[in-house]
Order: structure tokens, then C-alpha cells, then sequence
């Protein structure tokens, strides 16, 4: 799964880069899902995965001549938000004082575009944050193994599953997986909601878990699998949402690393599945 080693992250030092990267993320997410067509699986406010950090993929932009395609990349190795829009090609600068700056030099492009969008509040505060470098590097870097790893679990699958999507409201790299079984009482032409399914992924941290870490959860979750005692230091989390978690620190332990990984991924996925049946 991942042969190189991973850094280790200081994540009270590296939270202060990781929000304003999300607040990048947030801000590509909301113009992509403002033009794109609704997608299964609400992946029209997604982002994916290219060789330098996220991407939109081509948006759908209607112009006077017909359709364009707007594609925004948040190049976290050259530390630029790359633009592409028909023949332009420009760049902003992800060193800026605060989401604000940042916001209008990407809206002055996207308008001499003739791109209009209305955006929240958020995006236009101009509260001092923080963007280093080097600990920006250094969160490309797991994302990047980690999206590898879910690429190579994916691929081994039977069941039908989802994209591999970056989702920039919590901050989170995950993949679906359906047991082709529909939920009772759900409309079944509503694919969103009436699809039993595992959300497989791996988050940067949040208020509920300060820090990096995996985990599988499922729609509906089966609470029968409380029942089952998680192997080393993974466990069940039950406060907020219910799911098995294994903390990012774990695959730092010395010769460790693809063991731990391939089995949260593969028992504790096996596990949940069988008591979804």
C-alpha cells in the first residue's frame, strides 16, 4: 500500500496551515458545485486528486460561444492556485494575509472572465491566518500516499464504489461503498439517501478528533457491530457519528505502517459489512 515513510505532523502547528488550505478548498468547492450539474452522490462540491494537490476537474461555464471549461487547481508544491479558462492561464498566490485578499484577486480574474458568482461571508473575512510552506508540503505529502492507498483498496473491491473525493467542508479524502441494497422507506429514485452504503476515508483532524485519523462509517450504521472488538488501537466512535476510527500516529510506529493500514481498511470494512446484511 504506502512503502515510503510518512512525516510526522504537530498538528497544533500544522493546524494553523491545514485551516487556511480548507478554506481554499471551501472556496474552489462552492464555484465548482455553483456551475456543475448535480452529480451522485453530491460530488459536484467535490474536489479530486491531481500530481500537485486538488482540482476541480473541468467545470461547465456557458459563455456566448457556447460551453468553456473552467478548471481551478490548488497547487500545494508550487504554492499557486492555478487558473485555466480557455486560453488564459494565470495563478494566485496562496501566501496571502487573509482569505479576503485571497478571494478578490481570484473573483477580478474569474470577472475578466465575464464569470460572475456570489459567495459567503466567509471568504470574505480579513482575520489574519496562517500559511507555511512547509507544513503545507508536508500535508500534500500524506495526502497524497493515502489517496494511493485508498486508489489500491478501491481496485480490489466487488461492490460497487464511489470516486475517491476530496470534500473540503470537513476536510476529508473518502470513498463510498455500496451493498447494492436499497433502505427501506427511502425513495428509491432519490440515489443520494436510498443506498446502502460505507464511507471509507481518512480526515485531517476536526473538533471531535484533534488530530489526523482514518475511518470507516456507514448509512445505515449497523450498531450490532459495537459488538465486535477493533484489533490494536483502533476503536468505535459514538459521540457525534458511529463509525471505527485508527488514529494517523499509528502508522508511524516503526515497520508498522502498511500492516496497520491494510487491516483497518480490509477487517474493519469486513466487519461493518457483515453486519449491515
Amino acid at each position: 500500500m504506502i512503502k515510503t515513510k510518512l512525516p510526522e505532523l504537530d498538528y497544533l502547528k500544522f493546524k494553523l496551515t491545514k485551516d487556511t488550505i480548507q478554506l481554499y478548498a471551501q472556496l474552489l468547492s462552492a464555484i465548482k458545485g455553483k456551475f456543475t450539474p448535480h452529480q451522485k452522490n453530491w460530488e459536484e462540491f467535490s474536489l479530486k486528486i491531481y500530481a500537485k494537490g486538488f482540482t476541480t476537474t473541468p467545470i461547465p461555464i456557458e459563455t456566448g460561444n457556447g460551453i468553456e471549461a473552467l478548471d481551478l487547481n490548488l497547487n500545494i508544491v508550487e504554492h499557486k492556485l492555478k487558473i485555466f479558462f480557455a486560453d488564459k492561464r494565470e495563478s494566485v498566490d496562496l501566501l496571502q494575509p487573509n482569505i479576503k485578499a485571497f478571494t478578490n484577486e481570484l473573483v477580478s480574474k474569474l470577472e475578466s472572465y465575464n464569470i460572475k458568482i456570489d459567495l459567503d461571508d466567509k471568504f470574505l473575512s480579513d482575520k489574519d491566518f496562517n500559511y507555511s510552506t512547509s507544513e503545507s508540503e508536508k500535508l500534500w505529502t500524506v495526502i497524497r500516499l493515502i489517496s494511493f492507498a485508498l486508489l489500491e483498496f478501491k481496485g480490489k473491491q466487488l461492490l460497487e464504489t464511489s470516486n475517491i473525493n476530496f470534500w473540503a467542508h470537513h476536510f476529508d479524502l473518502a470513498m463510498l461503498m455500496f451493498t447494492g441494497r436499497l433502505i427501506p422507506d427511502q425513495d428509491p429514485e432519490n440515489w443520494d439517501y436510498s443506498r446502502e452504503q460505507m464511507n471509507i476515508g481518512f480526515s485531517l483532524g476536526d473538533e471531535g478528533i484533534t488530530e489526523p485519523y482514518f475511518y470507516i462509517t456507514a448509512y445505515p450504521f449497523p450498531t450490532n457491530s459495537f459488538n465486535k472488538t477493533l484489533p490494536g488501537n483502533m476503536f468505535w466512535h459514538t459521540e457525534g457519528w458511529n463509525g471505527a476510527v485508527m488514529k494517523y500516529r499509528e502508522l508511524l510506529v516503526k515497520g508498522e505502517l502498511e500492516i496497520k493500514l491494510k487491516e483497518f481498511l480490509e477487517k474493519v470494512s469486513e466487519i461493518i459489512l457483515s453486519k449491515m446484511v
